[in-house]
């Protein structure tokens, strides 16, 4: 027995003074009354039953990284079906899987079977430091137990011997199964291309390339930059490190991919046989601009300002293409062009690395353009939300949802498809006004209702969207199309929709869809379609057709995390409450000469633009006449960066007069210019970066006797390809001019360190980690040795057999909470005292009230006796006293008899202290 707050059974003493004083009570109430005392005073004090043999805990660790052998996964499954065959009462079976990350494979569990490993892991590193951590939290405190890790001890990231002694403290031991791939002879390995730092364009370099290898053999070596092969031949590698050397030479400023690869036959570990390197060519900062006109009016107004211009279509950019960049131009561009890791590397680009960013309007630009809910929106200085006010009309929508089995499958966040396209949806709901008409359904190989056509202003239960659901088989589309026709039609709004989305790879069963889509289009009503996937998926063709014989548009997911802002683009492209097409004039507002000198007056007018609005503490250039007063030319600073937002078409079918305006040249100059001019120089600071193996160094030395800074800088290091979020670290002093930060790289890719001194940022050389760290040259004991240190911290065991380990794992002390138990007898012990005090006991005893002289009270009008009467009527002999004491008595047992309340008793005390 134990009480987890033994300090409320000090009450049992003030509140048994108290019932002793003031509950007392003949019988067996107050018999009860004590029983009520003690148990409600114990359950305070949260009693608990120990149990002795409440079982263990056995947390099973695989590592599902690159390095492990191709059959890893089913090795560990059965490890892990051996430990659950041998547990006893009380016993409990978790699973945690690991790479660049720790997810929770099966919770601890005393029954079941483990069903084999669907949880997503980045498998480009092997962080097992985290995945014991996690271990650690998932055995809850109080509990025994083991940890087993299965890997081959190729770990990234911090020691895990750190972890192990964590779980050491909680009396928690780490064994291990070795499960490795065998050795080859022969490993033929890049371990290193090291480039200059920086050259300037046409300057001649040296780079060298370090090869390792485990044996002699010849191999064939093979250099590219960007794509294009430099040098190709066959060499002699020796045992060891070999050195190659070569030479280049750069034309063009910007970011330069290196990339060295050899091959031998006979060559074990593939993963390492190449070497990445990136070079920085200085030069004056260029303007990337996207457009699909690269000789239309902004294109020819850029370089005739004189600018370094370089336009290309729109693409899926990183910040590897962003090098060098000043400004980037986005011209009417659709967001769906650039995809989702492209527009985080835009956020990053410009609220990290300090860069510009010019967007201007159209139909393909902004809300209507999917920006809506994406990375991008955050930076622009004015607001994309669709007002009420603004729409024209009402209408309906019918949204029909995939929630086929391919639907559960999850995304590297954790979260799975299904989630990601019920928050789109959400989103997409939240933009609809009261007048308008929705309805939700989601479709397998049936139709699965949410809620049928209702008004908005009737309350939409969104809880209910917001949970979905994965069902089974593939949907079938043509039963989802008859679904979103019969609720459709049961609107009368003057725009009425349908909205299916799809997996493309698993869209099945049309049947009469096109006798369906054309009874939709002879009803006026529209079909748009996202598909999950991409258009060489199988089944893309089939929902591109439905969208084109629906009047819609179609859109397609390639990542999962961008179904959000697709599902707000396509509503607002519905609403079509975000785009004015009618001409409106324009006017100067005071922020103009932030640009430049632009004429104030004879502005054009526009043929149209895109309805926004301005975000506090942004600056206005420009702005309409017409009833919205909304903004035409907005900018502001962003994070370290600088954003334009020009609502207007520069060159298209909204274009009107702004395409003959004398000032349009110069404006767009000014805006471009502006938005290049964002991050200033960090003085005379210089920063450089080196990697050794995974650990990237950076350092910023300042210039001797230049004054410091006051705070300490950061560094913020960003992932070339946009995937990743941004990492900030602070720096540290090491020597009287310098600070220096070191950061482990997670894993293979390009990583982009920016040095942050206040508002100003100082760009350092790009780094670049061509393999996950475990495949860096060694042979399979040097990760053994790594698990034994591990389980030597805490008295851990190489499992080669799993036959005893619960046996051999100290049990738990279970404990049974007997609070609830304790309530439940008080309330039982309550109810039985008050029934005995109602129904079976007899009244209360009252105190006996001492006799007291009954004096006189005059009343008006009768004589006063005299003081010798009164005298003399106090003079009584002894048996006259006697006589009236027993004639007093008889009254007095009345008047007691008569006090029946506690009001009456109250009452009588008070007449006895006035007669006293």
């Amino acid at each position: 027995m134990s009480f987890s707050l033994p300090q409320a059974l000090v009450l049992l003493v003030p509140l048994g003074l108290f019932l002793w004083k003031r509950g007392r009570r003949p019988g067996p109430p107050m018999a009860l009354r004590w029983a009520l005392l003690l148990l409600v005073v114990g359950a305070l004090a949260g009693p608990e039953w120990v149990l002795r043999h409440a079982g263990s805990d056995v947390v099973v660790v695989v590592d599902r990284s690159r390095s492990m052998p191709a059959d890893a996964g089913r090795v560990a499954s059965e490890l892990v079906g051996l430990l659950e065959s041998q547990r006893r009462p009380g016993d409990r079976v978790g699973v945690i899987s690991f790479g660049r990350e720790a997810r929770v494979e099966q919770p601890l569990s005393e029954a079941g079977r483990f069903g084999g490993f669907t949880r997503p892991v980045d498998a480009e590193a092997s962080d097992l430091s985290a995945a014991l951590d996690a271990a650690g939290a998932l055995i809850p405190p109080g509990r025994t137990g083991r940890v087993l890790v299965v890997s081959d001890g190729r770990a990234t990231g911090a020691d895990a011997r750190g972890a192990a002694r964590r779980l050491a403290a909680r009396g928690l031991a780490v064994d291990f199964r070795h499960v490795a791939r065998e050795d080859s002879p022969l490993d033929l390995a890049v371990l290193s291309l090291d480039v200059p730092a920086a050259v300037k364009a046409h300057e001649p370099f040296q780079m060298t390339g370090v090869v390792v290898a485990s044996a002699p053999v010849t191999g064939t070596v093979r250099l590219e930059r960007n794509g294009r092969v430099l040098v190709k031949g066959p060499f002699e590698f020796h045992t060891g490190p070999n050195l190659l050397p070569f030479r280049d030479l750069v034309d063009e400023p910007g970011l330069a991919a290196y990339r060295l690869t050899v091959e031998a036959p006979g060559d074990g570990v593939v993963e390492n046989d190449v070497g990445q390197a990136v070079l920085r060519v200085e030069g004056p900062p260029r303007v990337l601009l996207l457009t699909e006109q690269p000789e239309g009016t902004l294109a020819k107004a850029l370089r005739a300002a004189g600018l370094m211009l370089e336009v290309r279509a729109p693409f899926p950019v990183t910040l590897d293409a962003l090098d060098g960049v000043g400004t980037v131009v986005l011209e009417n561009v659709d967001a769906n062009r650039l995809g989702e890791p492209a527009l985080n590397a835009l956020a990053s680009y410009v609220e990290q690395a300090g860069g510009g960013l010019v967007v201007t309007g159209g139909r393909s630009s902004f809300g209507e353009g999917g920006y809506r809910r994406s990375p991008v929106e955050p930076l622009l200085p004015v607001s994309l939300e669709m007002r009420e006010e603004q729409r024209r009309t009402a209408l309906a929508m019918s949204v029909l949802m995939d929630c086929s089995c391919s639907m559960g499958v999850q995304v590297p966040d954790g979260r799975t498809k299904m989630e990601l396209a019920a928050e789109g949806v959400v989103g997409a709901l939240t933009l609809l006004n009261e007048k308008d008409e929705v309805s939700v359904h989601m479709v397998d190989t049936d139709v699965h209702e949410i809620f049928p056509m209702s008004p908005v202003e009737e309350g939409l239960p969104l809880d209910e969207v917001s949970r979905g659901f994965s069902g089974g088989g593939g949907i079938y589309v043509g039963e989802a199309l008859r679904e979103g026709r019969k609720q459709i039609l049961r609107s009368d709004k003057a725009t009425r929709h349908v909205l299916l989305f799809s997996d493309a790879a698993d869209s099945e069963e049309p049947a009469d869809y096109l006798k369906t889509l054309a009874d939709l289009r002879r009803q006026e009503v529209t079909v748009s379609v996202i598909g999950l996937g991409s258009e060489k998926d199988p089944d893309a063709a089939l929902l591109k057709e439905i969208a084109a014989k629906g009047g819609g548009r179609v859109y397609f997911a390639e990542d999962a995390t961008s179904l959000p802002r697709i599902f707000s683009q396509e509503t607002i492209a519905v609403a079509r409450a975000t785009f004015v097409d009618e001409p409106a004039s324009l006017e100067a507002a005071p922020d103009l000469p932030l640009l430049g000198r632009l004429p104030a007056l004879g502005l054009p007018q526009v043929g149209g633009y895109n309805l926004t609005y301005l975000r506090p503490r942004a600056s206005v250039a420009l702005r309409t006449l017409d009833d919205n007063a909304a903004p035409v030319l907005a900018l502001w600073p962003r994070g370290s960066g600088r954003v334009v937002a020009l609502m207007a078409e520069v060159d298209g079918e909204f274009t009107g007069e702004l395409r003959s305006w004398s000032g349009l040249r110069a404006a767009l100059e000014g805006m471009v210019r502006w938005a290049m001019g964002g991050a200033g120089e960090a003085g005379e600071g210089v920063a450089r970066s080196e990697r050794r193996g995974n650990l990237l160094r950076v350092t910023l030395d300042f210039a001797p006797g230049e004054a410091l800074p006051g705070a300490l800088p950061s560094l913020v290091l960003l992932p070339g390809d946009g995937r990743g979020s941004p990492v900030e670290l602070p720096m540290r002093w090491e020597d009287e001019d310098r600070v220096v930060a070191e950061y482990t790289l997670p894993g293979s890719g390009t990583w982009h360190p920016v040095v942050k001194l206040g508002t100003r940022v100082l760009r350092a050389p790009p780094v670049t980690l061509p393999y996950a760290p475990e495949f860096e040259p060694g042979s399979g004991q040097e990760g053994l040795e790594v698990l034994r240190g591990v389980a030597a911290v805490g008295g851990g065991l190489e499992r080669l057999s799993m036959t005893g380990l619960f046996l051999e794992a100290p049990e738990s002390e279970g404990r049974v909470v007997l609070a609830p138990w304790l309530v439940g007898l008080a309330v039982a012990a309550l109810l039985a005292e008050v029934a005995l005090r109602r129904f079976l006991s007899g009244p209360r005893p009252r105190r006996a009230v001492a006799p007291s002289a009954t004096a006189a009270v005059a009343m008006p009008g009768s004589p006063v006796p005299s003081a010798s009467a009164a005298s003399s009527s106090q003079v009584k002999t002894g048996a006259e006293a006697g006589k009236a004491s027993e004639e007093a008595e008889p009254h007095e047992g009345t008047t007691q008899r008569g006090v029946d309340s506690a009001l009456e008793a109250a009452r009588e005390r008070a007449r006895r202290r006035m007669k006293r």
